[in-house]
């Protein structure tokens, strides 16, 4: 068992923070850091848990933030319509700037970008896939997250989310600052250092999952010591899902 699968049970409660990020200074922040490294790990974990040949038509990223994740998806489905929503309407401004400088002149596909809260939200259809990245631990009630979910997706969509871990300790908390945003601003690394303490814990998210009826539809899994991913299980109908394989 790797350290950060261990379970503690005297772990710190849940601190939230505020829903959206809508201050100049912290949007600027957090669209100019690296996040190259964890970025890139999170795409290879969901390239390898998504379905064979998988080609979705439609889209959905939900709280695409500045934009980083959405022009990786892009690339991996150049084809495919998307929509990206975000509450923070700076974030969402920053994410149609860096996405029309990656963008091919010819790009046939439609783009839509949604500045709405997520009990708002209501699509007028259901996407072939919904990613979201780093969104749950901003909302204050879980639920209203996974009922955005449940309106935007059917039975045949594929689900892919990932967010942070809570740490034990506000010790811990302080380490995976150090570690990851050391050379970051100061109002990054304390909304990172927020972000930690908003987050959930495994089991708090596979209670959830459980929750609202779920838990036979995604799989949930840690992949790093500040990730969890969550993920749409094979179907039984026979698709070919590629065999998940640990990325180092």
């Amino acid at each position: 068992m790797k350290r950060w699968e261990q379970t503690n049970l005297h772990s710190l409660i849940r601190i939230p923070e505020p829903e959206l990020m809508e201050e100049t200074n912290q949007v600027d922040s957090y669209a100019n850091a690296d996040f190259e490294s964890a970025h890139s790990m999170i795409i290879k974990q969901f390239q390898s848990r998504f379905p064979h040949k998988f080609s979705p038509r439609s889209v959905l990223d939900l709280g695409c933030g500045p934009g980083d994740m959405s022009s990786r998806l892009l690339s991996l489905f150049p084809s495919a319509s998307f929509t990206f929503l975000d509450g923070s309407n700076p974030m969402l401004d920053f994410c149609k700037k860096r996405l029309s400088t990656v963008l091919e002149e010819k790009r046939n596909n439609n783009l839509f970008f949604k500045n709405e809260l997520l009990q708002d939200f209501v699509p007028e259809c259901s996407f072939d896939l919904v990613f979201s990245n780093s969104l749950l631990h901003h909302v204050h009630d879980p639920f209203v997250f996974w009922a955005a979910i449940q309106r935007s997706i059917d039975d045949d969509s594929f689900v892919f989310i990932c967010d942070l871990l809570r740490p034990n300790s506000l010790a811990e908390a302080n380490h995976l600052v150090d570690r990851y945003a050391k050379n970051e601003p100061e109002v990054l690394r304390k909304d990172f250092f927020n972000s930690l303490l908003a987050a959930f814990r495994f089991e708090e998210v596979a209670d959830m999952i459980t929750t609202i009826r779920m838990s036979h539809k995604l799989n949930l899994e840690i992949v790093s010591d500040r990730h969890w991913i969550c993920y749409s299980k094979p179907r039984q109908s026979g698709l070919n899902y590629n065999t998940y394989k640990p990325i180092a």
